[in-house]
């Protein structure tokens, strides 16, 4: 009876039997699946192999080789034997790759140390460094006894890379600021300086030059407002210079009057008919070699004298080439000199602008040169001509 019992026993467990041992083939399956593809990553381990990325399969196949559990009793130590020699290798590789991780990341700490010891802007010194921070984050870890100290030393370096291109930037922008002020003081000082002649050129171009080493200025509103009244200031200043040199250039022509008043003499005696004479140039008299062509001119013209129409034009053109620059008004019957006068002073500047000095000095040395004239259209001109010459010689209020 007690036989039979156990055999019944024996006969309702028989299923339960079977699926245990199936499960035990099954896990037995996975662990022999698991040996193997760990087997084939140790013969063909990848050359930058992470040792993060072995770590992780390594602690995975430690937890599946515990889920795959149990296996047959009869082969559990045998398949034992082939799993742990298999993560004594994977973990040989990764203390190899890790110890290679650790080679590799002290030889990016002597990189960070070289370029702190290299000339260098800061800015371009630390573009390098977090190139190499990239590199150090893409190699993995070092031996867990390595990592932290080798970590610590990378970090102080690169903070000291990054603390020097803080420094610089601060003391750019210092330098800045001082340049800005410096440029504030140059402002002040111009704006208070008039210049008193030609001669006073050299003084804004030194300033001029003085602002350019300046740049460049810090950006913002104060730098834009600076600026505008910087360049109003330079513009205000040529113009009185330019102003000041045809002034100069006017009492340079009354210099000569002396010798124009010769001219006219002589003119008048030789257009009454009286004998051509030759006007010497009066003792102390400094003329430049324009103006002395222009007084032999003067002395060639009144061996031959032109027609009186044509010497009134050219007086004429005189006149209005003066009215123009010193902005006068010219009467409607000028206008076809006028325009004409425009259109050369268009052409001339083509090649070369002249200044208002030099234009001036160009009409008195026509002035000069022409003749003979007669004392009735002197007399009817040299009015006007005065006039012109008078407001030249206004200056703007400083």
């Amino acid at each position: 009876r007690f036989r039979a019992a156990s055999d019944r026993i024996h006969a309702r467990l028989a299923p339960w039997r079977e699926r245990l041992d199936a499960e035990r083939q099954a896990n037995l399956a996975t662990r022999e699946t698991l040996c193997e593809q760990l087997e084939t990553l140790l013969d063909q381990p990848a050359e930058e192999a992470d040792p993060d990325a072995l770590r992780e399969i390594r602690d995975r196949a430690r937890d599946q080789w515990r889920r795959a559990a149990p296996v047959p009793r009869d082969q559990a130590e045998a398949i034992g034997r082939r799993f742990g020699r298999i993560r004594h290798a994977l973990q040989a590789l990764i203390d190899q790759r890790a110890q290679s991780v650790a080679e590799t990341k002290r030889d990016l700490i002597d990189q960070v140390r070289a370029l702190l010891s290299q000339s260098m802007p800061a800015a371009r010194r630390a573009e390098a460094v977090k190139a190499l921070q990239q590199r150090w984050r893409d190699l993995g870890r070092a031996p867990r006894g390595e990592e932290q100290a080798l970590w610590r030393e990378f970090r102080d370096l690169c903070d000291q890379v990054f603390a020097s291109r803080e420094a610089e930037r601060d003391d750019r922008v210092r330098q800045a600021r001082e340049r800005q002020e410096t440029m504030q003081a140059l402002i002040e000082r111009m704006d208070a300086w008039h210049p008193a002649s030609s001669d006073d050129e050299a003084v804004l171009a030194a300033a001029i030059a003085e602002a350019a080493t300046l740049e460049p200025l810090p950006g913002g509103r104060r730098t834009e407002g600076m600026r505008r009244r910087w360049s109003g200031i330079v513009r205000a200043r040529r113009e009185r210079l330019e102003r000041l040199a045809v002034v100069e250039e006017v009492e340079r022509w009354r210099a000569v009057q002396p010798l124009l008043t010769d001219h006219l003499e002589a003119d008048a005696e030789r257009l009454a008919g009286g004998e051509t004479r030759e006007v010497a140039l009066p003792e102390g008299l400094n003329l430049s070699d324009d103006m002395r062509s222009a007084h032999a001119r003067r002395n060639a013209a009144r061996q031959a004298p032109a027609a009186d129409e044509e010497m009134e034009e050219q007086l004429a053109r005189v006149r209005v080439h003066l009215s123009l620059l010193a902005v006068g008004s010219v009467s409607h019957r000028d206008d076809p000199l006028r325009l004409a006068i425009q259109v050369e002073r268009l052409n001339e500047s083509l090649s070369r602008e002249l200044s208002g000095a030099e234009e001036v000095h160009g009409v008195l040395r026509e002035l000069l040169a022409t003749g003979p004239i007669a004392p009735a259209l002197w007399n009817r001109e040299v009015g006007e001509l005065d006039r012109m010459l008078e407001r030249l010689t206004r200056l703007p209020p400083p």
